[in-house]
């Protein structure tokens, strides 16, 4: 089992979900202070995570982290073991002339916002937040190297800033990185070892700090990546604030009565949600009866394959709660009638880029409400309700085969549903 996902929360006896590690403090305000973007791209300390079509970097024979993550200095990332094994604590700016011209070039446009910000060839930076105090930067440790130094912005906010950079539309950029880490890694890693991927076998295998990082960036890219030209007027948008918020490049004004105004609908909108990063929410649900001796697992027809049961879940849509939102996908999926809904957790689930929203329903059994019924939505191959004992004995791996004779599995322990399922479990012996 992957120790990282259940580790346990200070504050709750609820699991820290995996991919919602707070690794950076986001310090959004500051995204629009191009001073303190460019100090921080340029700055000693900084860390760089590199995506292509929003899929990390990786290296697959890293020993200590996959997550490839470089600094511009040398002898800056001792300070962060779990990301600092993939890559070379040898800074990009001390070897690299290359590597400062293209940042200088991107803090240059990101100020100026320059509407070829985006150009092919040009890799596109987007300012992640500082590694401070408030997410667990003891500024009191002494530091692994004498070299190593943190970025103070107005004396207010100290810390290590991360950027995340997306490649794809710079292969300069990308053999740039790669010749970086293959000449001053000593382990064997070759060109072969270091790959994009979005493979399961990596991104859930990650560190809880690697974890953070990459859904931290990959929700971003790809929602940059899917939003290149305008909603309003089709013209090129290019990223702005530091890859924070989309602006249409579209300039042109019309005369409307006595006022000027753009020719794009877009740019006349003093807020549009078109502009900012979006989040779409999932209901994902556990569901037990009142005594809790019981729970109803279904099963995916793109799972089926893998006989792997799991939790209801589905979008949400306009104008839902999430208990409304939750109720009626257990009722389409499952035909089965719940009356609680208990809100438990979140994960943000960055494929591509969702927020699960982690419930308990409950099911008063009465020979009606517990029936299932497929025949709604046609999205399930199977949906049964199982006892809990199987379903412990199931998580603990100490089911005999006879027992289980169709092979059945549960979710992997990073996921929500794992968490909902094994927090059903873990409190059966408690009515609601």
């Amino acid at each position: 089992m992957n120790q990282a996902s259940i580790k346990a929360d200070s504050q709750s006896a609820l699991p820290v979900p995996y991919f919602g590690k707070e690794v950076v403090n986001r310090v959004s305000f500051l995204r629009e202070d191009s001073d303190f973007v460019t100090n921080a791209v340029l700055h000693p300390s900084t860390r760089f995570i590199f995506y292509n079509n929003a899929d990390p970097l990786v290296n697959a024979v890293a020993q200590n982290g996959k997550l490839v993550v470089l600094s511009n200095g040398s002898d800056q990332l001792a300070t962060v073991p779990d990301t600092s094994g993939a890559g070379t604590t040898t800074g990009l700016l001390d070897t690299c002339g290359e590597w400062r011209k293209i940042v200088e070039t991107w803090a240059e446009e990101n100020k100026s916002q320059s509407p070829g910000l985006r150009d092919n060839g040009k890799p596109s930076f987007l300012f992640l937040g500082l590694k401070d105090e408030s997410v667990g930067l003891d500024f009191h440790k002494l530091k692994s190297y004498d070299q190593e130094t943190y970025l103070d912005h107005q004396g207010r906010y100290l810390g290590i800033p991360y950027f995340g950079v997306d490649v794809t539309n710079s292969p300069a950029t990308t053999a740039l990185v790669y010749d970086h880490v293959l000449r001053h890694r000593t382990d064997g890693t070759t060109a072969e070892h270091l790959i994009f991927t979005d493979s399961r076998k990596y991104t859930m295998a990650f560190s809880m700090e690697e974890a953070g990082l990459f859904s931290h960036g990959k929700m971003y890219f790809d929602w940059l990546g899917r939003n290149r030209f305008c909603p309003g007027c089709g013209s090129k948008v290019i990223g702005i604030h530091a890859g924070g918020k989309l602006k249409c490049t579209n300039e042109t004004k019309v005369s409307v009565g006595t006022e000027e105004k753009y020719e794009c609908p877009v740019r006349n909108t003093r807020v549009s949600n078109v502009s900012f990063p979006r989040t779409d929410a999932v209901v994902i649900t556990a569901i037990t009866n009142r005594e809790r001796t019981k729970v109803l697992l279904s099963l995916s027809k793109r799972h089926a394959h893998a006989k792997m049961y799991a939790c209801t879940a589905g979008f949400m849509e306009p104008s839902e709660t999430v208990e409304v939102a939750t109720k009626r996908e257990i009722w389409e999926e499952t035909g089965v009638a719940c009356s609680d809904i208990q809100i438990l957790m979140t994960q943000p689930w960055p494929f591509p880029g969702n927020l699960m929203i982690g419930c308990v329903a409950t099911v008063d059994f009465n020979g009606i409400n517990e029936v299932i019924h497929l025949g709604h939505d046609r999205e399930l191959a199977d949906a049964r309700w199982f006892d809990i004992p199987f379903v412990r004995k199931l998580m603990n791996n100490t089911l005999a085969a006879a027992e289980n004779p169709e092979s059945i599995l549960l979710p992997p322990d990073v996921s929500i549903a794992y968490s909902l399922i094994k927090h059903v479990v873990d409190k059966s012996d408690t009515k609601l």
